[in-house]
């Protein structure tokens, strides 16, 4: 079923696809749109599921829909789900397929499946593969120890980087020495010619987030920038955006690092932000959309124009709700973990831009159901 709303506080307009279950879209980078705008992909799990933590996984099954919320329907499954990703679910690059992360009681694989349903394939990796290329013909795949690419045509699977060369090309030697670090969340840039690999430390909160970039037309590799969280490709995928955490104020900024010069840049601090999971508008880049955690934007999302330097609420959550201020000096901000605000329940909206900018998917669990929503962004 499909609720129309409007956000009481910003006059936009939202559609909640309502539902018993608890549903979710995937992370912030990752489209649920299908190639051509009409279909959405998500995870829904089962309805005996009442809880959700940020690290387990649950039954559920992988299902698709039209974006006006009719002919929902089972992909695959029962497959287990996780709360921030579902099963990995991805779109071919034409919507013909959907990739997904197959787990018992299935084989356990990078499996593929045509929209129109049938018989799961299983892509034959040696490694996990998480990531498909824009083109759709290479899948990133690695673990804590290497990261590469697998050719989907000749079946072939290229090792690109390995945890020792990131170890021997960071500048935060001395900070990791006596820690275990780890690869992890490739992400091929929109144009397809780079891929970014984080490193991190292996705590839960870890001591250090770097991003490198491996760059496919030359096999350069190079380390790019530091003490970071969230990071997201620019549209021209000329730049990488984050946020980053003063740890001398306790503020939060945005901040973007070119890469090709390396070179950094504060790009939003008019104000504190307490939020997470930035990305940019797919046509105007000077707009950003962000999830927000308390304070004058309260628990919903953040709209932030990078030219004009201002922050304002795009949408509320739970609906009509007004601003929370921290709780005392320690809450200014959330995502590192260490203060933040209680909240009433688990939900990072992790929005998501279709892909004109027209739209803005998320999720929020104000009906006691982790739901989808979509926000009315035409106006922008």
């Amino acid at each position: 079923m499909v609720e129309h709303l409007r956000d009481p506080v910003t006059g936009r307009n939202i559609l909640r696809y309502a539902s018993s279950n608890h549903e979710t879209h995937h992370y912030y980078f990752v489209s649920p749109w299908s190639p051509s705008g009409d279909k959405i992909l998500f995870f829904q799990f089962d309805e005996s599921v009442n809880k959700l933590t940020a690290t387990s996984r649950y039954p559920g099954n992988l299902m698709v829909m039209n974006a006006d919320g009719s002919e929902r329907r089972k992909l695959a499954g029962p497959l287990p789900g996780h709360y921030h990703t579902g099963v990995n679910q991805l779109w071919g690059p034409a919507g013909e397929f959907v990739y997904y992360q197959s787990r018992p009681p299935g084989p356990q694989c990078m499996a593929r499946i045509h929209l129109a349903g049938g018989e799961m394939q299983c892509v034959d990796t040696p490694v996990p593969c998480s990531r498909l290329s824009p083109d759709g013909t290479l899948l990133s795949c690695g673990n804590a120890q290497q990261q590469g690419v697998l050719d989907l045509k000749s079946g072939t699977y290229r090792r690109l980087v390995t945890l020792d060369e990131a170890r021997g090309l960071t500048p935060n030697r001395t900070r990791i020495e006596h820690h275990a670090t780890q690869l992890q969340n490739t992400r091929f840039s929109p144009t397809g010619d780079r891929l970014m690999i984080v490193h991190r430390t292996r705590e839960t909160f870890p001591r250090l987030v770097e991003v490198f970039v491996y760059g496919f037309e030359n096999g350069s590799f190079r380390w790019l920038a530091d003490d970071l969280h969230h990071p997201s490709w620019r549209p021209d995928g000329r730049a990488i955006l984050f946020v980053r955490h003063d740890p001398r104020t306790n503020l939060q900024w945005l901040v973007e690092v070119d890469v090709e010069t390396g070179e950094s840049r504060i790009a939003f601090d008019a104000e504190h932000v307490p939020a997470g999971h930035p990305s940019y508008h797919p046509l105007k880049p000077h707009l950003v959309i962000t999830d927000s955690y308390g304070g004058e934007m309260g628990n919903g999302l953040a709209l932030i124009d990078l030219r004009a330097q201002t922050m304002t609420q795009f949408a509320t959550i739970p609906l009509g709700s007004k601003h929370r201020p921290p709780a005392d000096e320690r809450f200014p901000f959330r995502n590192w973990g260490i203060w933040f605000p209680p909240r009433r329940y688990l939900n990072e909206p992790r929005p998501v831009w279709n892909h004109d900018g027209s739209k803005v998917l998320y999720t929020s669990e104000e009906s006691g159901r982790i739901n989808l929503y979509v926000a009315d962004a035409s106006d922008l």
